[in-house]
């Protein structure tokens, strides 16, 4: 197991709350060399807030980071380098109440000189002792989290939340335009969000245009396990309104079958055998090869209408 090493960061208030904020720490020229040398994936940065225009946390010990990632050219604000981190503990610890506790202050000249000397930019500095470290962690552990730390959290979760969601959103549309895509090279008529008036199936293949255009029943419906039990509802309400065509679930997560398979034994054991799965990866990769070849198959499924 590899050591972790504790090493204090020195910052601004409205610093640490960017730190908070982005979920990244970050250097600037000529420091970065050295920091990105020092500081690697699983060590711990020691928050320490100074006294320069601060309102909440004035020279205190706020929070413990763990590095998460690899560093990485990037440009954020001053910062020409930064990696990714994630608080372990919050807190408002202040160094003038545990300062005679703590090793690496002990024997030193004064506070200024104490701090720098486990400063990861100081050439000279070395890890902060893990007791000293381990100490201020439960410091922090031992309060309330202070309120503009968890206000800070609670909008970039809330943020993450939101561009998640957008994300997920942008993957169905993503996999159903492929999805239709085959259907359309197959000789197929799919149409996308189609509106029974009591659901919006996900995707319905009809076998031409003007069987659709006249009101015929789909040769096939397709939903995504995006919420399995909805989409399950669809399904079989697809197979109520219209008998015989077949319906198929493409699964979005390798754990997706697990759930599929104990809804299909509690409430929608109807359906059980004539629902067929299909993976996202394989609706992909049969995009891909269908789309290669894609002239020739047309020419040859179009043969009985020359």
């Amino acid at each position: 197991m590899s050591l972790v090493n504790y090493w204090l960061i020195i910052v601004r208030e409205r610093t640490f709350m960017e730190i908070l904020e982005r979920g990244v720490y970050g250097c600037s020229d000529p420091h970065c060399g050295l920091l990105m040398t020092r500081v690697r994936r699983g060590d711990r940065l020691v928050v320490f807030v100074s006294g320069f225009g601060c309102k909440s946390y004035c020279k205190s010990f706020t929070a413990i980071l763990e590095v998460v990632g690899d560093w990485a050219k990037a440009k954020v604000g001053n910062w020409t380098g930064v990696v990714d981190v994630k608080p372990i503990a919050l807190g408002r610890v202040e160094l003038g109440t545990i300062a005679n506790k703590l090793g690496f202050v002990r024997g030193r000249k004064n506070i200024t000189e104490a701090l720098h000397s486990v400063d990861p930019t100081n050439p000279r500095a070395t890890p902060i002792p893990t007791q000293d470290a381990e100490l201020i962690m439960g410091e922090m552990r031992r309060q309330a989290e202070p309120r503009p730390a968890t206000e800070i959290l609670t909008r970039r979760e809330t943020r993450e939340a939101r561009e998640e969601v957008g994300r997920a959103a942008e993957d169905i549309e993503k996999l159903m335009r492929e999805l239709a895509e085959i259907g359309q090279i197959l000789g197929y008529h799919p149409i996308t969000n189609y509106d029974t008036g009591t659901y919006k199936l996900t995707q319905a293949w009809w076998g031409s245009k003007d069987e659709y255009e006249e009101g015929l029943a789909p040769l096939a419906v397709f939903e995504t396990t995006q919420n399995t039990e909805q989409a399950l509802a669809k399904l079989k309400h697809a197979r109520d309104k219209w008998r015989g065509i077949k319906t198929y679930l493409i699964t979005l997560r390798p754990e997706d079958t697990k759930e599929i398979e104990k809804a299909l034994k509690g409430s929608f054991h109807e359906l059980k055998n004539k629902i067929k799965t299909i993976t996202k990866e394989e609706i992909e990769q049969l995009n891909k090869d269908l789309t290669k070849h894609k002239e020739t198959i047309k020419e040859l499924t179009s043969l009985r209408q020359d």
